[in-house]
C-alpha cells in the first residue's frame, strides 16, 4: 500500500477509487462500496474513501433524491464499519494492523465518524 497521509484520501488505494468514482460520476459506485463491504476483502481504504464522500454529499439537499430512502442506513452502516476498524485489538480485521495501530490514523477515522454521525443526525 502506498501511503502518505492518513486522511481517507491519502493512499493510492483511495486515490484510485477516488479517480474510478468521478470517472463515472455514478453514486451507485459509493452506495456498493459501503453496502457491500467485506472485511475479509481488506479493501479498507476504499471505504474510507466513500466514507469521505458520503460524510461530504450525504446531506438531504445535495443527495440525490431517488437515492434519499437509502441514506440515513448507509450513513449507519459506514459508521458501524469504522468503528470496527479501531475496535480494541483482538478483532479480525485487520486495518489497524495494516497502519502498525498508529494513534495518528485512529485519531483520522474517529473524526470521520464523528463527521458522518453528524450527518446523520442532522437527518433528524
Amino acid at each position: 500500500m502506498g501511503d502518505w497521509s492518513f486522511k481517507p484520501w491519502g493512499t493510492d488505494e483511495a486515490a484510485d477509487w477516488f479517480a474510478r468514482f468521478w470517472k463515472g460520476k455514478d453514486i451507485s459506485l459509493l452506495v456498493q462500496e459501503i453496502e457491500g463491504f467485506d472485511p475479509r476483502a481488506e479493501r479498507y481504504e476504499r471505504l474510507r474513501a466513500a466514507a469521505y464522500l458520503l460524510q461530504t454529499l450525504g446531506i438531504a439537499y445535495v443527495w440525490p433524491a431517488d437515492q434519499l430512502s437509502r441514506l440515513k442506513p448507509l450513513l449507519e452502516r459506514a459508521i458501524a464499519i469504522l468503528e470496527n476498524f479501531i475496535a480494541p485489538p483482538g478483532n479480525e480485521w485487520g486495518f489497524l494492523d495494516m497502519w502498525g495501530n498508529d494513534p495518528a490514523v485512529i485519531q483520522e477515522v474517529k473524526d470521520q465518524i464523528a463527521a458522518l454521525k453528524a450527518r446523520r443526525d442532522d437527518l433528524a
